[in-house]
């Protein structure tokens, strides 16, 4: 049994409503009313946040993404309103989560893919270090990307806590992930440690440290082999993302 959810805010909801109303599939708004009311959907703040999952912490003004110290920990830690909705909706197998700018032209044809995948982790990219060699069907990250070894160089960054055995490094893009239930456990089992990090890279590099299989809906040439992206169309505001983008 499968969830999706969408996540929102008053900023861009009445820009890309139309779209989910169109879409024709079974969701949940989680909607961010950090700074702004919006009554649509299972509403949050990020206090809310701070309380299911227990966490005092604030985002390193040292890390490279929050280069301009404006990160509130719903954007750095995009797993923590993940955790937050499964905390409260723990009964589905997996859950997909997809940001509200995300627009897919062939739902049914984009589901259909992934009806017999099994991977915990999914997400838009997901990308490892060069030296890597777990996960074969993860490409490494190479020099046709914009950030291509540094992206390394920056995670884990100043405030990213994992635990010290591993060796493995995984990045990711996060306008559509998906989780299995035993992951999100994993997640929060690890919170309750005082174990987390970027989300992009932490996310992909604990699962995988913990034999959770993981996979990616496009590969290094911007391709995907669960199906026909010229009938499905992912896009993220409005636009294409490539593997150059990364």
């Amino acid at each position: 049994m499968n969830k999706n959810i969408v996540c929102t805010n008053k900023q861009s909801f009445h820009s890309y409503d139309n779209h989910w109303q169109k879409a024709n599939i079974n969701f949940d708004y989680l909607t961010d009313v950090t700074w702004h009311p919006l009554e649509q959907g299972i509403q949050y703040t990020e206090q809310d946040v701070r309380n299911v999952l227990n966490f005092k912490g604030d985002v390193s003004k040292k890390h490279y993404w929050n280069s301009y110290g404006n990160r509130n920990i719903i954007w750095f830690y995009a797993h923590f309103r993940m955790l937050y909705y499964y905390i409260n909706n723990p009964q589905y197998n997996y859950y997909w989560f997809f940001d509200d700018d995300v627009t897919i032209e062939d739902w049914d044809t984009f589901f259909k893919g992934f009806v017999s995948n099994r991977g915990d982790f999914i997400s838009m990219y997901c990308f490892k270090d060069s030296n890597v060699t777990s996960q074969s069907n993860i490409p490494c990250i190479d020099d046709k990307t914009t950030s291509q070894h540094m992206w390394f160089e920056r995670f884990p960054g100043d405030g990213d806590k994992l635990p010290k055995e591993i060796t493995e490094k995984f990045g990711s893009f996060f306008p559509i992930v998906r989780l299995s239930n035993n992951a999100l456990r994993k997640l929060h089992e690890l919170m309750q440690q005082g174990i987390y990090g970027y989300s992009e890279g932490f996310v992909p590099t604990v699962l995988n440290f913990y034999n959770f299989t993981l996979d990616t809906i496009f590969d290094s040439n911007s391709q995907s082999k669960h199906f026909n992206d010229d009938i499905v169309q992912v896009k993220h505001k409005h636009g294409k993302i490539n593997w150059e983008w990364i």
